[in-house]
Order: structure tokens, then sequence, then C-alpha cells
């Protein structure tokens, strides 16, 4: 009779996890160096039953984990599955899945790496084709969305009012702005809402990201509003954006004065600005 090998639970447990996240073996670590030297096959950990085989019992495990790791995947990546279609999508997550295994618990981090899985297995190396950027852009803005969203920050703040005088202006807390090569903010906006929006051409565009009392609004900024809220995100106060904005726009025909009433007016409302 085989002698019984008893197993720690944690190696135990690090031996599961590995044949979970890393059903293929696509990564570097062996599941059989993480258990007691003696064991040297699946059925010494797990035994086979009257109707299925040991390895069937653990293709279970591994097709259901998978399975919502790659739902987790579609949810997260949502407009992306819509640009790629189901079975290309599929496709790039679970090879992804396969190669970049999470290790967190949080799995709103599970595509963290994915924009950056894209680029580095874009199909169009040999002749680059600009829908592979728009796709990358979108896969990292899905992203961003879900970690803006996470964030922690300071939610008790006084937002600023048509009466606030412009020293006293602050940027919300969190706010993230956004500059893409593609029409982004569009692209998702019209798919979120239900429409089948096409896969748009190269167009440089803008928006500012703001979250308050955990609810997440996307604006669109033009080329100027962007690189005078760039100065603010740089830690500037009005007063200093407004004169960096003022001379490096000195040579264009650019009238700041007159415009700033208006962006001003525009962001209180967006709830841009805390006092």
């Amino acid at each position: 009779m085989k002698q019984k090998i008893n197993i720690p639970l944690t190696k135990f447990q690090q031996w599961m996890q590995q044949l979970l996240l890393d059903p293929f073996q696509q990564t570097d670590v062996n599941p059989k160096d993480l258990l007691p030297d003696g064991i040297n096959t699946l059925e010494d950990v797990i035994h086979d039953s009257k109707n299925l085989a040991a390895k069937n019992h653990l293709a279970i495990y591994q097709r259901s984990y998978i399975a919502r790791l790659r739902n987790c995947m579609s949810i997260q990546f949502s407009a992306l599955e819509y640009a790629l279609g189901e079975d290309i999508f599929y496709t790039f997550a679970d090879d992804y899945l396969a190669s970049k295994p999470s290790y967190n618990y949080n799995l709103a981090l599970l595509g963290k790496h994915f924009p950056e899985y894209l680029e580095s297995n874009r199909p169009d190396k040999a002749l680059k084709e600009d829908w592979i950027d728009f796709v990358i852009e979108l896969a990292q803005f899905e992203y961003d969305l879900g970690i803006i969203f996470e964030k922690k920050a300071e939610e008790n703040y006084q937002l600023a009012t048509p009466d606030s005088k412009d020293e006293e202006l602050k940027l919300v807390p969190i706010c993230e702005l956004f500059a893409f090569q593609f029409p982004i903010r569009q692209f998702y906006s019209e798919f979120k809402k239900g429409k089948e929006p096409n896969l748009p051409f190269q167009s440089k565009s803008y928006c500012i990201v703001l979250r308050h009392n955990f609810k997440l609004a996307v604006y669109d900024l033009q080329k100027e509003q962007y690189q005078f809220l760039s100065y603010l995100k740089e830690g500037m106060n009005i007063t200093e954006a407004k004169s960096k904005f003022k001379i490096d726009h000195a040579k264009k025909a650019f009238d700041f004065d007159n415009v700033w009433s208006n962006w001003k007016t525009r962001w209180i409302e967006a709830k841009l600005f805390q006092i």
C-alpha cells in the first residue's frame, strides 16, 4: 500500500490556487513544486471516484473558476467586448487570464494589465492598424473608470457655488483627465445608452471623469480646457493656472478672459470645484 503523505494546509491551498489560476501551466510555476516531496501525480492528492477520474474532478473546478473570471472581464470591459465581438474578446481574455493569472483577492484589479497585454499581443505588428490603438485606449479607459469608482478619498467637502471667488476654487478630490487619439468617451457613452456605435475614426478627444458621493460623471473637454485643468492637477492654484495658460497661449488668438466666466459657471454646475 502506498504510504500516505500529509500535506500542510497552506501548501495544499497554494497548490490548488495555482491549478485554478494557471490550468494550462503557462507560467513558470510548477504546481508539483508547491507540494512535499514524494507527491508526483494528481492522484496522490485527489482520488478518483466511482464516476469521475481525479483530473475530471479538478477540471470541474477549473472550468467554473475560469468562467467566473471570464465573466468578471466581460463586466469590466463591456464596451470593449462589444467593439471586438464576443468570440475575439474571449480569445484575448482567456489567453490574458492564463498568461497573467491574478493573485489579488480584489477582482476589480483583474484587468489591470489587460491594456498592456493587448499592446504586447497586438495582431498588427507587421502592418500597423489604427483600430488596435482604439481597442487599447478603450480598454484602459474602462479599467480606469473602475479604479476611479473604487478610489479612497475625502468625501466630506464643500462644493463651490456661483458666488465662490476664483482664489477659493480647488478641484474636488477625485477627478481624472483623459486625452485620447480616438473619441473614446463618445463611443463608451453611446454603448452604455444601448446604442450600437460603429468603430470610430481617429480623432483626438479629451474628457474629465469626476466622482461625487460615489457617482461618476464624465464630461467632454476642449483641448484648451484640458490644458488649463492639467495645471490645476499639477498643483497650481487658479491664479497660477490662469497666468501660465495666458503665457502658453500668448501667440494664439484665444481670449481667455472672455471664456473663463463661462468655464467657471459650467464647471461649478458639474461639481468640479470645492472650496
